[in-house]
């Protein structure tokens, strides 16, 4: 059997490289070799620090994880690599074919063929690493309906975009807010200026923290609406807001990216909403929102990075292969 590297969260802010043995293909496989995968900073995050909540349920888009998530955890869903072998009933003109795959971070993997999905020609494998954040922003968009004319604010400026053209965003860490000013969103620091009360249409909650979820219902005018993308992990319970929520008739809407919302289903299914993000990554180039890149072996020194100094990144990606980067890079 081949060798293959895996990472492990094991709770208490610390993840590790475990080396495992890995089968050949099975019938209906490929065998992908990773070239880059991104972290994400929210979701994975929550399971570095240990705020996996107690019998929490894998995503029902993800294949190949545990139905119920318990430490020590496999997880990543944003793998870019190429087809380095394939399984009986498989075409072998594939092999070296790039693809996108929701599977957890690893070296090398085995997935079924129709899991892994072609990147289109013209988007390199930084940029296809994106997918998946371009797949919840559409989403989030899918969910707000924005309205011509509204006044949107966004809070939480990390990879999480939201592409309209008047839109105000608020986030603590000036990397962030500078990297939303070059994508045209006028962006502001909620510490030093609070979000006026009562005045958006609509406010999109994706700071992944309490304190963000209050600016963002207190923002929202009446009959507002308030559309949340955030998992805020155990140990964090937001209060009833009763003056803010009831009497002021804001909407919250959930946005959760494994499903669509029932009043689309007729006319959007996942494939549609795939294409959809290819063609934003396509459009907004997002590499450039890319600030560090560390090899594989080196995902501990990653994850405490983004824990401890989460001011200094934006996106950060795992490397192997083709893709390593060798040393720790800070993109321009």
């Amino acid at each position: 059997m081949a060798k293959r590297q895996c990472l492990w969260f094991e709770g208490g802010s610390r993840v590790s490289i475990r080396e495992e043995e890995l089968p050949p293909p099975a019938a209906g496989e490929v065998l992908l070799e990773n070239v880059v995968c991104a972290i994400s900073p929210g979701t994975e995050m929550l399971f570095y620090r240990g705020a996996l909540e107690e019998e929490a349920m894998v995503d029902t888009v993800l294949e190949g994880y545990r139905e119920k998530l318990s430490y020590p955890l496999r997880y990543g869903y944003a793998s870019v690599g190429r087809i380095a072998g394939t399984g009986p009933g498989v075409d072998p003109a594939i092999a070296g074919r790039l693809v996108f795959a929701f599977m957890p971070h690893a070296t090398h993997a085995c997935i079924a063929v129709d899991q892994a999905l072609a990147v289109p020609e013209g988007i390199g494998a930084e940029e296809a690493a994106f997918l998946a954040s371009a797949e919840t922003a559409t989403n989030l968009v899918l969910d707000s309906h924005p309205l011509f004319g509204e006044r949107v604010s966004v809070f939480g400026l990390g990879v999480i975009g939201f592409p309209l053209e008047r839109l105000r965003g608020w986030d603590l860490y000036p990397l962030r807010r500078a990297a939303a000013a070059k994508l045209g969103a006028a962006a502001g620091d909620p510490s030093a200026s609070p979000p006026p009360a009562g005045t958006e249409d609509l406010a999109v909650e994706v700071s992944g923290s309490a304190e963000g979820f209050r600016l963002a219902l207190a923002s929202c005018g009446f009959a507002g609406r308030l559309v949340v993308g955030s998992w805020y992990g155990a140990g964090s319970r937001h209060h009833a807001f009763d003056t803010l929520f009831h009497r002021n008739r804001v909407r919250i809407i959930p946005s959760q990216v494994s499903t669509i919302a029932p009043g689309l289903t007729g006319r959007w299914t996942r494939e549609r909403r795939i294409q959809a993000a290819w063609q934003a990554i396509r459009t907004l180039r997002p590499s450039r929102l890319v600030t560090h890149r560390f090899p594989f072996a080196r995902a501990a020194d990653a994850y405490r990075l983004i824990s401890e100094d989460p001011g200094a990144t934006i996106q950060v990606m795992l490397t192997h292969g083709s893709g390593s980067a060798g040393n720790l890079q800070t993109a321009p």
